[in-house]
């Protein structure tokens, strides 16, 4: 299928933004999309959560379903992350003042396709809160690997950084990962920076060929994108290292991956610029990340935040924002589209 390209989202009176985009396709083939609906374009702005439904791939949207809803104490909610479970339940993700100043983090679960919602639950506890002051997840999505564990990449600033408590620098990456289908929650082994991979934070995971699960980190002020490799995907993390294929101006990016017609495909999509956030692009490898085999340009002009989702049957889906989430546009593509 050619590749459609479609304005979904838009400021408007009562959010001038929506930032922070993420997206997954459920077991049902529904396309879920959210977002930071903020007020002001700032990062503390107040900000509600809001979720979409599609039940035509992607075409339309119903109303929006509200996860959160920031207000006088804790304006800021952030960082929102779906997961979609091997069983079909969808768990979800988000902090509340990047989970300080009582802010927390918080967790959510839908049956039913995300038509409904438990109540939110907090989690902060299994974050190590005594470790660092900002909290957040991915953005984006989470994974639910082969052995059903349900995984989400966050990043946090330790205390031992001796940073102001509202400070989003310097960042260090971790996983909060399940292995009771979202009852306990257990945050892994820290990832350090290195000196070849500064202040890593905003982070995607993929599960590979082979099991490992595959992190593919932004760098601030590197010029490339960086990753990490672990056989259990919360220790045993390999060092961070840059890949010189994949070019970015200090921008969150996505990673996915999907085993289509028997053939395992690494999926990732950036603003592949060093200092620009423009240039959306996707790369695609059939050898868990080591060479990039195909690409396709989404988006030569303005862009910036990206998720993306891969389906089994080869479907891309990539939300992402224009003008820091003025406008947000999915474009829906396929293996055919890759040059």
């Amino acid at each position: 299928m050619a590749m459609t390209n479609t304005l979904v989202r838009a400021g408007d009176e009562t959010y001038s933004n929506y930032r922070i985009p993420g997206i997954v396709v459920t077991k049902h083939g529904t396309v879920i999309t959210y977002y930071e609906a903020r007020r002001t374009a700032s990062d503390w702005a107040h900000m509600d959560i809001l979720l979409y439904r599609s039940e035509d791939g992607g075409k339309t949207f119903g109303d929006p379903i509200v996860m959160a809803k920031g207000d006088d104490d804790y304006p800021t909610v952030n960082n929102p992350v779906c997961i979609v479970g091997n069983d079909g339940v969808l768990h979800f993700i988000y902090c509340r003042n990047y989970s300080v100043g009582g802010g927390d983090v918080w967790y959510r679960r839908s049956d039913d396709d995300g038509l409904s919602w438990s109540s939110p639950e907090n989690i902060m506890s299994a974050t190590a809160p005594q470790l660092h002051n900002v909290f957040a997840c991915g953005p984006g999505h989470g994974i639910a690997a082969a052995d059903g564990m349900l995984l989400v990449p966050v990043w946090l600033v330790q205390k031992e950084a001796g940073a102001d408590p509202m400070a989003h620098h310097p960042g260090t990456v971790s996983t909060l990962y399940s292995r009771d289908n979202g009852s306990t929650w257990h945050l892994g082994a820290l990832i350090e920076a290195t000196a070849e991979c500064r202040d890593p934070n905003e982070t995607q995971a993929a599960e590979l060929s082979d099991g490992r699960i595959y992190l593919n980190v932004r760098l601030s002020g590197v010029g490339y994108r960086a990753y990490t490799v672990s056989e259990t995907g919360y220790d045993g993390w390999s060092a961070l290292l840059t890949d010189p294929s994949l070019p970015d101006p200090t921008c969150f990016g996505s990673t996915a991956s999907a085993t289509v017609e028997g053939q395992h495909i690494l999926a990732v999509v950036n603003c592949a610029h060093q200092s620009n956030r423009e240039n959306l692009t996707c790369r695609i490898s059939y050898d868990n990340g080591k060479t990039w085999a195909k690409s396709l340009v989404i988006e030569p002009g303005d862009a910036g935040y990206a998720d993306i989702a891969l389906t089994k049957d080869g479907t891309f889906y990539v939300l992402y924002e224009q003008s820091a989430g003025i406008r947000d546009r999915l474009a829906i593509f396929s293996i055919e589209d890759f040059i």
